[in-house]
């Protein structure tokens, strides 16, 4: 099977601290969402997570996840699911999860 590749949408998010995370249930009827809050140094950046799958925030949180990654799985063809949120370093503290897609609330709006 084909190696998951980095999702473009952030460029190394290991190197990244968890500031915030927020989760939206959706039971206004809207999609759900979980949105986080990356920084380092003097840069932020805000990522939204539409429809977000098996949520695990393990023991250790929250403690920093030195080991995130966001894959781009797409390709596998999984049902309303295109992305990967885990650890590969298995940090104490890690959140996973699967989600349909990921934005960047701070991407200026193509048109």
């Amino acid at each position: 099977m084909e190696a998951n590749p980095h999702h473009p949408v952030i460029d190394r998010p290991w190197e990244y601290v968890l500031g915030l995370l927020h989760y939206h249930m959706g039971l206004d009827g809207t999609e759900p969402y979980l949105d986080l809050e990356l920084h380092r140094s003097n840069e932020t950046r805000r990522l939204r997570f539409w429809s977000p799958r098996q949520l695990m925030i393990e023991e250790g949180f929250p403690s920093p996840t030195h080991g995130m990654e966001i894959l781009d799985v797409r390709h596998r063809g999984l049902e309303g699911i295109g992305v990967r949120v885990g650890d590969f370093e298995a940090s104490w503290g890690s959140i996973t999860f699967w989600a349909r897609t990921v934005v960047d609330l701070d991407a200026e709006p193509t048109r």
